[in-house]
């Protein structure tokens, strides 16, 4: 099976413990003694509403996994999915047409208190569906799930049981509907409120108009209600308008510092899922693999987790009071051509001649170092790393070890220099500049680009560094055309057939290369209405890769090696090869870091 992806920005990371300095309780009060502890990414928070598609990344959708409802199921380190009933129930009431239900608890609740109901399912289906993910015109909420399987229901979900039941019906089969379902991501109500502020509309007044607005398909209303969803939640630091923290997970947003940290909070009497802990977690924005591993060795660390170096590996295996784990992660590292940007990878470069274009790709795939890169940099860390190859399935897989065997990626496993050169000569291209992107702040790929580079300059190409720090680089892959290739990583976070769709569909939602392929196109039609066995399915998927590969679109270089520590003074942490990776099972966590608060008497 293939996995809904996210993007991966890659450092090690670490936690530090946040400390109450210089403080006493004062005479006649008491001690609320409160557990804590702190988790590192190695880039900032950019968004609490991680499925705007420029936003889609994990250092925000780790975050809103915690401040969000799980959802009505979730992964463990299975990986497998199980039910979150707490939240409600889902089943399927009909095979054709395809109908689902949806039943929400009744003590399901958003934090300022608004219940979880049918409002907020139907926000999710329509900032979900094409038809609501117009850039051009009509409303575009910009969601990371455009173009998905979710755009078969074409008629507006049925209400019922007072907003507690809604009943989906899907025009098609739907082979990935239970990888997808419509869980809360915001409230509905407040979405209405940031797109109308002057009605002064009370929450239960919004829902009613959030579902009336979709009922009677108001371009006006939804358009309003799109464009609040996709840049009210877009925040790097504590917003002002505090409507934009109610959340329905069991923490909420309680500070939130522009390149210094997140801290989340407990909402008292919380029933939409497990129940954590631990009190609060602060997650810090730490970029420096060094400083993150002398925080743990100093006991300012709770965990560490992400992808190590050599010498992040060595300090953490001589730490004392410290737990690992190393594991393959389900992401895989991998270089992008750029195909609609007037760069040299693209046919209009070239009066429109495709083959030539296509030459100039499969040219520059064939200087980048791929075995190299695996050798000097993840070998010393998995002695076991082999070239990933393929861009629709795992290593270790049955489907993996079959794709590979026809799917075309092994002419790209060792470099060929002359190969490259006769290829440009024959496209009559003459040292061709190639602009490199890629976050500038982690070692690792610094490396990689430097022995790209070095390798692509034998063949004849000028390779220029355009790259950024993970910041300013992750949101700029949506939308800039001033890279024409880009080294990053994809990281699997559901197991879904078409979690590629999205980035390598025309016109998807994460295709930020712009490769477009009517056959491909055709291929993953056919697969998400699939109603076949997994051996169709796979077969499908396989045609993509072998499409792809011949495209010379990508090329992916080595599955990730993952490494996660903790201090002995936390307790049930645990790596997840998919999803969101070690906060996987948060509610879990436990700390002995306490954080005192004192109350007058």
């Amino acid at each position: 099976m293939k996995l809904k992806r996210t993007v991966v920005a890659v450092a090690a990371v670490a936690a530090t413990g946040v400390v109450l300095a210089g403080c006493s309780a004062p005479k006649g009060s008491t001690i609320n003694e409160k557990t804590s502890l702190s988790v590192a990414s190695n880039s900032a928070v950019t968004s609490l509403n991680p499925l705007v598609a420029n936003q889609y990344s994990t250092y925000n959708s780790n975050v809103a996994y915690m401040f969000q409802a799980l959802g009505f199921n979730y992964y463990d380190n299975t990986p497998k999915q199980v039910d979150n009933t707490k939240l409600g129930t889902y089943k399927q009431i009909s095979s054709n047409p395809l109908k689902i239900q949806y039943t929400i608890n009744s003590d399901a609740k958003w934090s300022d208190g608004d219940p979880i109901n049918a409002a907020d399912i139907l926000m999710q289906w329509a900032s979900s569906i094409t038809k609501y993910n117009n850039p051009k015109s009509g409303a575009n909420f910009g969601s990371v799930n455009a173009g998905s399987g979710l755009d078969g229901i074409t008629k507006v979900p049925e209400i019922s049981n007072g907003g507690k039941t809604v009943t989906v019906t899907f025009d098609k089969p739907y082979v990935d509907w239970k990888q997808n379902l419509l869980s809360p991501n915001l409230p509905a109500h407040i979405v209405y409120q940031e797109a109308y502020p002057d009605k002064k509309l009370s929450n239960a007044d919004a829902d009613a108009a959030v579902i009336k607005a979709f009922q009677d398909d108001n371009t006006a209303e939804i358009t309003a209600m799109a464009n609040a969803w996709q840049t009210k939640w877009v925040v790097d630091s504590m917003p002002s308008d505090k409507k934009l923290l109610v959340t329905s997970g069991p923490y909420q947003v309680s500070a939130f510092v522009k390149n210094q940290y997140i801290t989340l909070t407990k909402v008292p009497g919380y029933k939409a899922g497990p129940e954590p802990k631990v009190d609060s977690i602060t997650v810090r924005f730490i970029t420096d693999p060094t400083a993150q591993i002398q925080a743990l060795q100093n006991g300012e660390v709770d965990i560490v987790y992400g992808q190590p170096t050599t010498d992040t590996l060595g300090s953490i295996k001589k730490s004392q009071g410290v737990k690992y784990t190393q594991t393959e992660a389900a992401s895989y590292e991998h270089v992008d051509l750029h195909m609609n940007n007037g760069g040299p990878f693209d046919p209009a470069t070239y009066g429109g001649n495709a083959q030539k274009a296509l030459e100039v790709r499969q040219a520059f795939l064939k200087t980048i170092p791929r075995q190299e890169i695996v050798d000097k940099l993840i070998k010393p860390l998995n002695p076991n790393a082999k070239l990933d190859n393929s861009t629709m399935f795992l290593p270790g897989t049955p489907a993996y070890d079959a794709a590979v065997k026809v799917n075309g990626m092994s002419a790209y496993d060792n470099v060929d220099i002359a190969g490259a050169k006769a290829l440009l000569q024959k496209a009559g291209v003459t040292n061709p500049t190639i602009r490199f992107a890629y976050p500038t702040d982690n070692p690792r790929r610094v490396s990689e680009f430097q022995l790209i580079q070095q390798s692509a300059q034998q063949a004849g190409f000028t390779v220029k560094d355009v790259g950024q720090p993970a910041a300013t680089y992750f949101p700029a892959l949506a939308t800039s055309k001033a890279y024409d290739a880009s080294l990053f990583a994809w990281q699997y976070t559901s197991l879904a057939y078409t979690g590629n769709q999205a980035a390598f569909q025309t016109g998807g939602s994460s295709n930020y290369q712009g490769y477009s392929n009517k056959a491909v196109d055709g291929y993953w039609n056919q697969l998400q209405y699939s109603t076949g066995t997994e051996a169709d399915n796979n077969g499908l998927l396989t045609k993509i890769d072998t499409q792809v590969v011949a495209d010379a679109a990508t090329t992916t270089i080595f599955q990730f090696p993952d490494l996660t520590a903790w201090s002995t003074k936390v307790d049930n942490v645990s790596d997840n090869p998919i999803g969101v990776q070690v906060f996987w099972n948060f509610w879990e966590w436990t700390s002995q870091h306490k954080a005192s608060s004192s109350s007058s008497k």
